[in-house]
């Protein structure tokens, strides 16, 4: 039987390569799906210069409408791309990694069916983007509209774009930006953003940016409609003030990486529907003061990890009253936090809690976590491995918190410390008080013998000197202390 699966299998592969054509004879042709006809075509690391720019260079099912194709021609050595042939079936295409600079006007004019392209990691720039490389085809609703839905045009040399580059794809709804130069957002730039008629994903990470305008937040293509925004490794010393214009529609929002020293009350102001918020990652970030997310009603999931300057989390950080609030997640891995608030939120309604990896001072202030916190992670997640670890008092550094669970047979983190810490007085007072006697003794004795050989150094000062003027009476007379 498995013999049998395993030929038909082979059959399957065999029979999509029918046709023998020059692309798959070079690159590897198979079909995905029995059923539906979806094909995958990887011509990936084979130092291609072209992309196959003739419709017979492609396999027969390529120019057909019923089949889709995931093409690939990543890690090859393209420096101008051509235009394609007429191929329908070509559902998705990437291009990442090779060393375009050049794309031909309309070249993707014919790719009928093309709804995802991935440009990245090239060396495109303004000029290489212009508005006619994305002319589609004539239609009396759009101009010449191309029907891309997601664009990736991330990691190339882009500084600006032109004001038309999106004018033919108002479909686009994903557009990443991300790791381009851009370092501020020109008026082109925005204009060129104007077009996608509904754009729900926007990546502007890495790009140098400090400042988002008014003039990009209250685009049409933005406003109630944003989904998601990544703005991650950039130049941010706070949150935005106008990010708030999005706050109707933004449901996720990553900031990580940003050289923001504090957040506060007005940080996350408007953002009426946010589920995930990433604060991550942030090398400046100390505090995290009261009322940070109180206005954030709809959110979900928290990541605040890798903060490794962040010791201050304030207790009432969700507000004053957080009985309303909707979080199911809270990440604080891996920051400074020497202690945590007990009443920071609902701890019993979260779903999943990682406080791991964190410098506790294990005192009395946070015995709760350890008696109350831990069950709950663990009811949670019954497979982790906590990383629960004192670093304070030093006595205690290293040792794993959850030793001083409450039971019958342990005491309570409190008492332990305490106890430790009374036992370290101890040990250091009566070891003061033996060093004290000891010295006192070494004094006395030191004291005793000082005087006594002080005193034969005297007699035998003078003894000497009688002799030495016996033995030689030209020796000048030496008067002794006690002498008047």
């Amino acid at each position: 039987m498995q013999r049998l699966v395993e030929f038909l299998i082979l059959l399957c592969l065999v029979a999509a390569n029918l046709g023998d054509s020059e692309l798959c004879s070079k690159c590897t042709c198979y079909k995905k799906a029995v059923i539906q006809a979806l094909y995958n075509i990887n011509c990936s690391h084979l130092e291609l210069h072209d992309t196959f720019p003739e419709v017979e260079q492609w396999p027969e099912y390529a120019i057909q409408q019923q089949t889709r194709m995931a093409v690939n021609f990543d890690w090859n050595e393209i420096h101008h791309l051509e235009k394609f042939p007429a191929l329908p079936g070509i559902v998705s295409l990437s291009l990442r990694h090779n060393k375009m600079v050049k794309i031909d006007p309309k070249a993707f004019l014919q790719l009928d069916n093309l709804k995802t392209l991935d440009l990245s990691h090239n060396m495109l720039t303004a000029e290489g983007l212009e508005a006619d490389v994305f002319r589609g085809p004539y239609s009396p609703k759009d101009y010449d509209p191309l029907g891309i839905v997601v664009l990736n045009l991330g990691n190339n040399q882009i500084t600006s774009l032109s004001s038309f580059t999106f004018e033919h794809l108002p479909n686009l709804k994903e557009l990443r930006l991300n790791n381009n130069p851009l370092k501020e957002l020109e008026p082109s730039t925005i204009e060129a953003l104007r077009y996608p008629e509904t754009l729900q994903v926007l990546d502007l990470a890495y790009t140098g940016l400090s400042d988002l305008p008014e003039s990009f937040v209250h685009l049409s293509s933005l406003r109630h409609k944003l989904q998601l925004l990544y703005l991650n490794g950039n130049k941010f010393t706070q949150v935005p003030e106008s990010i708030a214009a999005l706050g109707d529609s933004l449901e996720k929002l990553n900031l990580n990486d940003n050289p923001i020293l504090e957040l506060d009350e007005d940080s996350f102001r408007g953002l009426l529907v946010l589920r995930e918020l990433n604060i991550s990652a942030m090398t400046h970030l100390k505090r995290i003061g009261p009322q940070t997310f109180a206005h954030l009603k709809s959110l979900e999931i928290l990541y605040s990890s890798y903060n490794l300057k962040l010791t201050d989390l304030d207790e009432e950080a969700f507000g004053f009253e957080n009985n309303s609030l909707t979080l199911k997640e809270l990440h604080l891995r891996s920051n400074a936090l020497h202690s945590l608030p007990q009443h920071l939120v609902q701890w019993t309604d979260l779903v999943v809690v990682d406080v791991q990896n964190n410098p506790w001072r294990c005192d009395c202030d946070i015995e709760w976590l350890v008696n109350d916190l831990v069950p709950i992670i663990q009811n949670n997640n019954p497979d982790l491995v906590l990383d629960l670890h004192c670093s304070e008092p030093l006595w205690l550094s290293g040792v794993n918190i959850q030793t001083f669970r409450n039971g019958a047979n342990s005491p309570t983190l409190c008492a332990h410390t305490h106890k430790s810490h009374s036992a370290k007085v101890t040990h250091r007072s009566t070891g003061l008080y033996t060093a004290f006697q000891a010295a006192s003794i070494v004094l006395v004795i030191s004291t005793t013998v000082g005087f006594i050989v002080l005193f034969y150094l005297k007699r035998g000062t003078n003894v000497r000197i009688t002799i030495q003027m016996l033995i030689n009476p030209n020796v000048r007379y030496i008067k002794t202390r006690n002498e008047v």
